[in-house]
């Protein structure tokens, strides 16, 4: 007989499976209770934000901004589940399947970005070095 095996598929081993940390000139921003907070991670269900104030209430209501194909805003409950002052975590509450596509197609944007960036990185520092 074979030997079972079990995967941990909770939500946050998903969540930091495919996250990403938005580059300053990201198109993407997020407002907590109206005042706007650092990213400091994103993903499909959730994200981390950095945030100097009291922060006491489990849930907050908030204000994802982004583009990608096009200009999009998701207004939705966010539910803490992390608290580091200065840094939370959170999970959205109520976001529908279209939203989870439009913050994917986020996520991925953002890791195009990167990788595009590091390789002019790259490259300029090779120029540089004369290679």
């Amino acid at each position: 007989m074979k030997p079972v095996i079990e995967i941990d598929t909770d939500q946050e081993t998903q969540r930091r499976n495919f996250r990403v940390v938005p580059a300053k000139d990201d198109p993407v921003s997020l407002k907590v209770a109206g005042v706007r907070v650092n990213i400091v991670d994103i993903s499909a269900h959730g994200v981390a934000f950095q945030y100097a104030g009291d922060v006491k209430k489990e849930v907050y209501p908030i204000t994802l901004s982004f583009t990608t194909d096009k200009d999009y805003e998701i207004h939705c409950p966010l539910k803490l589940i992390w608290r580091k002052p200065p840094e939370y975590s959170g999970e959205f509450v109520g976001i529908t399947e279209k939203d989870v596509s439009n913050i994917t197609t986020l996520i991925v944007e953002c890791q195009k970005r990167a990788i595009r960036r590091q390789k002019a990185q790259e490259a300029e520092k090779r120029k540089n070095s004369g290679e």
